[in-house]
């Protein structure tokens, strides 16, 4: 009486293709996670070049404006969608912001980065940034000074608090200085 006619499963072929397959498709998607990693370092690497680090942020004083916000990234402006992944600025995340005499703090839970107030640029409340469309003019674009670099970062913030923001935040006469609501801001409406 062979397997068959006694009940008995039939050898271990199908569970050890099934096996196979399943490896195959770990090693592929494995190769694949480290390819896509190598490039994502290469591009880090790459766009850090003649960059200086992140500024370090001075202690805190009384903000201006506190508010908690979802970053959207960076990218190199004068683009919205070119983006820019060196010194940690990659990815979306929750954080919080604040304005303060030193510029614009933005606290990515307990590492924060800051934007000194002589490096920001311009600033405009827009519907979108970094590929990401949020449907209301809520996103808070802030172009700011890296070295060499003009950067562009954006926060989605609540569309009532967004414009007060841009306000706080936009240099004079859309020239290089002192932004309003920073210690000797003027209080004209600057250029986006």
């Amino acid at each position: 009486m062979d397997r068959e006619e006694s009940g008995e499963p039939q050898g271990g072929a199908p569970v050890n293709e099934w096996l196979l397959g399943a490896l195959t498709v770990a090693a592929i998607a494995a190769v694949a996670a480290a390819l896509v990693l190598g490039a994502v370092r290469r591009t880090v690497a790459r766009q850090q070049v003649g960059i200086p680090p992140l500024p370090a942020c001075p202690p805190p004083s009384p903000p201006t404006l506190e508010a908690a916000a979802r970053y959207l990234g960076t990218t190199v402006a004068p683009s919205s969608v070119q983006r820019f992944s060196g010194h940690g600025l990659l990815g979306r995340r929750s954080v919080g912001l604040a304005v303060d005499a030193g510029g614009l703090r933005v606290d990515r839970g307990g590492d924060p980065w800051c934007i000194p107030a002589a490096d920001l640029r311009g600033v405009e409340v827009t519907s979108h940034h970094a590929g990401k469309e949020v449907y209301a003019d809520k996103v808070l674009v802030v172009d700011w000074q890296l070295g060499p670099a003009t950067l562009r970062s954006g926060f989605v913030l609540d569309e009532a608090a967004a414009p007060r923001w841009a306000t706080a935040l936009r240099p004079p006469g859309g020239a290089r200085g002192t932004p309003r609501g920073f210690p000797g801001g003027s209080g004209g409406r600057g250029a986006p």
